[in-house]
């Protein structure tokens, strides 16, 4: 999904596969895809402005692939006429969010899936295993020797019905060649389910890998490559057997940077750092993905954004905070019936006609605020490493609670709370730095795992943090 290409080939709606249309597929991760059509797909008016929500149009190119496009928007058509000539044939511009590319899915019912696989931005170097042997005995003069061992596929499970694999993929010239000789070692990542997935959660269960390696990488994680199986849909080979049919998926993003790879000391993690833990680690990730998800999304939120800073940045960090708490230790200032019982005694001993303004008072008096849910989170997940980042913790905690009431109402009375810009940056990275490591913490990594960890990782990651 890094690389741009053009398809061409006729194009043809599920219900019109009779009535085919030239046209051009162009891909660029970044931009989107369009297709370009010479003729109409339907030349009723109507399809035009009563297309469905997800639309699909199929295609076979001009190599004889078959080629899904789903979910398509009608962007323009055209139809010019000069004076004195010949009126040129309609063209057609589709916006395309999805292409599948190995076989024509005819509804969005049929669009299921078992398997997710993919090779992703800085996943060899996160893996961190090589095949590549270095052989000290071979000594002769002029002597080079290539000694590769494909290393053995790492499976593990997800969570129920599904499972993951780490596989090992190996290429090498096809023939023989008097000037070269190499192998390339890629390693990509299999999550698979037991039962038939739609392409939205299919693509759910990779996000949350992904997002799982930007734990451990500490930056932006996309996918160069992905290709989707379907159990029930195979190439037969005859007599060398039926195999599952790979069809390539290709989606742009925005948001995607193509940076310069970090090597595996360079990260927070590696696999191997955790290989002993790492069943027991993923399995809670993926386990409890669906209760803290709204914590998690802020937060990866600000890896994806990148170099793009502003206060919003930092109330998200804020608010992830405030919403881990929430959803993991969600307890009173004091015992609720306690809580009840003074609430009674209050309206008791007050006048009636200020009721129902108390009530709204005390309807959320018992609930912890941010820097009450700060507190327990610094206590809870601080490091050696954070503890230099952050020394002063009742400091950090009011800073930052007065910095979020500010940017969320604007007070005056809070504007001499400002801090110059590259301060809420530091801010905001020492408060990316906690929410790391409470996520590590609540997926099972051990607190002296975790120490460990950022004590490695602090030259390269938090030195601009822990004077």
């Amino acid at each position: 999904m890094i690389d741009k290409f053009e398809i061409k080939g006729l194009w043809f709606l599920p219900q019109n596969k009779n009535d085919k249309v030239t046209g051009i597929l162009s891909f660029d991760p970044i931009n989107g895809s369009y297709l370009e059509l010479i003729g109409s797909l339907d030349e009723n008016e109507m399809f035009h402005t009563s297309q469905e929500k997800c639309f699909i149009i199929l295609g076979t190119s001009v190599d004889s692939e078959a080629i899904t496009l789903y979910n398509c928007y009608f962007s323009s058509r055209q139809r010019r006429t000069l004076r004195n000539e010949e009126t040129g044939p309609i063209s057609e511009r589709y916006y395309v969010n999805f292409i599948l590319k190995g076989y024509h899915f005819e509804n969005e019912e049929s669009i299921k899936f078992n398997t997710i696989s993919s090779s992703l931005q800085n996943f060899d170097e996160w893996v961190n295993i090589s095949g590549f042997q270095n052989d000290s005995e071979i000594n002769i003069e002029n002597s080079y020797c290539i000694n590769y061992v494909r290393p053995k596929d790492i499976e593990f499970d997800l969570h129920t019905d599904h499972r993951g694999k780490f596989t090992f993929l190996v290429s090498r010239p096809n023939v023989y060649s008097q000037k070269n000789e190499y192998i390339i070692q890629e390693t990509w990542l299999e999550l698979n389910s037991k039962n038939e997935k739609s392409l939205k959660e299919i693509r759910e269960l990779l996000t949350r890998f992904q997002n799982f390696l930007i734990l451990g990488i500490y930056k932006s994680v996309f996918p160069n490559k992905v290709i989707l199986y379907n159990d029930s849909i195979q190439n037969d080979f005859g007599r060398a057997g039926k195999y599952r049919k790979p069809i390539e998926f290709y989606q742009a993003t925005r948001k995607r940077r193509n940076e310069k790879e970090k090597q595996s000391f360079e990260m927070l993690f590696n696999y191997t750092q955790i290989k002993a833990d790492f069943p027991k680690i993923i399995k809670n990730w993926f386990e409890k993905y669906n209760k803290l998800s709204p914590a998690f999304n802020l937060l990866f939120d600000q890896f994806y954004n990148g170099a793009i800073f502003n206060e919003n940045t930092f109330l998200n960090l804020a608010q992830s905070a405030e919403t881990l708490h929430s959803r993991l230790y969600n307890h009173t200032k004091m015992p609720k019936n306690d809580y009840k019982k003074m609430k009674q005694h209050i309206l008791e001993v007050l006048p009636i006609e200020y009721h129902n303004w108390m009530k709204e008072q005390l309807n959320f008096g018992n609930h912890l605020d941010l820097s009450q849910r700060l507190t327990e989170l610094t206590e809870k997940y601080s490091n050696e490493v954070i503890n230099k980042a952050i020394p002063d913790k009742s400091e950090f905690v009011q800073q930052v609670k007065n910095l979020r009431n500010y940017y969320t109402h604007y007070s005056e009375s809070l504007e001499k709370k400002i801090i110059p810009e590259k301060d809420l940056l530091f801010l905001s990275e020492r408060l990316k730095m906690l929410l790391v490591s409470g996520f590590l913490f609540e997926i099972g990594m051990s607190k002296e795992m975790s120490n460990k960890l950022f004590k490695n990782a602090n030259q390269n990651l938090f030195r601009h943090l822990t004077p």
